[in-house]
């Protein structure tokens, strides 16, 4: 919206095409309001991601990472957006009660006063020191307040505002300042295209024969009143030095209209930036997605035993609610683990710090986008860049890590995100 009236402020506003610029401003808002609405999606070809496990560069986990768990943080997040939330519903209801109140005001108006109808709208006679408007068909002025003369530039004036169907226009901008309360450019849209439906309504009464000198001295013997009302278009307005200078221009060549030209690159910009939503990858399954494609990296055992699974829950040595990103299994020292598909060892960590973080580990590449990590281990048995084949021990269990006692955290990945690994996993081991 912002970049529409910045092009409009720039080559457009001074024109004298008043209904090009009207047709204009309208279609600004509502191009900009669509483009956010429809996405639009790109096919790449599948990309091979190398999972990193949040690893890469530093090894110390000082900050949120500790022993395959991340401190969470949802509940201050949702807070602040339902905080957000909150005051923009506070906005979109004191603009609706806002308009509400002019709309019961302009009813009341209507229904309190004397109806004169004539040709195809309704003269309003009211008694307030208010300058002439209109709404819909209603034309709105204090007879006493006007002469002859001036009522009849008046009448014309805002008869044009009626069968331009003004009202509608300001109306559609009302709701979407009701719902875009916070949005700066949208008053300055409306302020704009209110200068517009004067133009117009100015031109129509030269145009129509009106004696351009008459009229002109008609909108400064009014100026002294002012309307206080949304939704209607006044005759006399902030904005009459502006009309005079208007009504004195000189039309503009026809060429001014490859002015509108520039707003293609605008759409476009706008398009790029706001409409592509997402970027849809093509994604291989996980690989056959079935679990007898997956060996459980400990075998079953009498001291073997799952103590955490995927999720939140409370940390063992912290005492603080975390996400557990893996499956722990407590096992006796020395235990071997096996690789749970074949693939590339991308990683043996020989920096790591006794009791911090997720001491050695191991991350193998099973391709296709999937890798898999093994943590807390006492001693490796591949290095990088070894394969390994399903089944292969890659080393033992230990508790070189932050930990309560010898277990194997294990972690699983798919195209960069986490999942729960016992979607993929047939332990047959007891939780």
């Amino acid at each position: 919206m912002a970049a529409f009236y910045l092009l409009y402020k720039i080559f457009l506003a001074r024109d004298t095409f008043v209904m090009r610029n009207r047709i204009y401003l309208l279609f600004s808002v509502l191009i900009s309001l669509l483009i956010p609405i429809f996405s639009f999606t790109i096919n790449q070809e599948p990309t091979a991601i190398v999972n990193q496990f949040a690893l890469d560069p530093v090894y110390e986990f000082k900050t949120d990472l500790v022993g395959g768990m991340e401190v969470v943080k949802e509940s201050f997040q949702i807070e602040t957006i339902v905080v957000l939330f909150l005051v923009y519903l506070l906005g979109v209801v004191f603009s609706f009660v806002r308009i509400s109140k002019h709309l019961i005001r302009i009813l009341k108006t209507i229904s309190a006063n004397e109806i004169e109808v004539k040709q195809n709208f309704k003269i309003v006679s009211v008694q307030e020191n208010t300058s002439p408007y209109s709404f819909f068909r209603y034309v709105f002025l204090n007879p006493r307040l006007t002469s002859e003369s001036d009522q009849k530039h008046i009448l014309l004036h805002e008869s044009v505002h009626v069968k331009q169907n003004h009202t509608i226009d300001l109306i559609f901008v009302e709701i979407v300042k009701v719902l875009m309360w916070f949005n700066p450019f949208i008053y300055f849209i409306q302020r704009s295209l209110i200068e517009m439906h004067e133009y117009l309504a100015d031109r129509a009464c030269i145009n129509s024969g009106n004696d351009r000198i008459e009229y002109q001295n008609t909108l400064v013997r009014n100026i002294e009143y002012r309307m206080n009302f949304a939704l209607t278009s006044a005759f006399n307005s902030s904005l009459t030095l502006k009309r005079i200078k208007m009504i004195k221009k000189i039309k503009n060549s026809n060429l001014s209209n490859f002015k509108l030209l520039a707003v293609i690159p605008v759409i476009c910009l706008s398009i790029l930036c706001f409409g592509f939503k997402e970027i849809h990858m093509e994604k291989s399954t996980l690989l056959s997605v079935t679990k007898s494609d997956y060996k459980f990296p400990i075998e079953p055992g009498k001291s073997v035993k799952i103590t955490s699974v995927y999720g939140k829950r409370m940390h063992p040595v912290h005492k603080k609610v975390k996400f557990h990103r893996g499956v722990d299994v407590a096992a006796p020292m020395g235990t071997p683990i096996y690789a749970v598909a074949d693939g590339v060892v991308k990683k043996v960590n020989l920096q790591f710090t006794k009791g911090k973080g997720y001491g050695r580990f191991i991350i193998i590449d099973h391709a296709n986008g999937i890798s898999s990590l093994y943590s807390q281990m006492a001693s490796y048995s591949v290095k990088e860049g070894e394969k390994v084949k399903k089944g292969d021990k890659i080393g033992t269990v230990g508790s070189s890590g932050i930990s309560t006692g010898p277990h194997l955290h294990f972690e699983f990945k798919k195209d960069g995100e986490y999942v729960d690994p016992m979607k993929y996993l047939s332990p047959q081991i007891e939780e």
